[in-house]
């Protein structure tokens, strides 16, 4: 699903909410800081993400979620 950037409801910026657009693709870490490159030939530039307090982060470019493994959430 290609990421709707008019759309302000996307699970990031409005998690839990009923019409938020879920992420095409979660992906388990057992880091806080994750890389995206969109996968594959035709994917994105390399971008590096931080989560900080969360236990996820979602790409700017693709939408990926990445999720924190809940071991290590704490």
């Amino acid at each position: 699903m290609p990421k709707l950037r008019d759309n302000p409801l996307t699970d990031q910026a409005s998690h839990g909410h009923p019409d938020a657009i879920p992420a095409p693709e979660v992906i388990t870490s057992n880091s806080r800081r994750v890389k995206c490159d969109g996968g594959g030939a035709l994917g994105h530039p390399v971008v590096y993400y931080d989560m900080g307090e969360e236990d996820f982060v979602e790409c700017g470019y693709c939408d990926r979620r990445f999720v924190l493994d809940s071991a290590d959430a704490h």
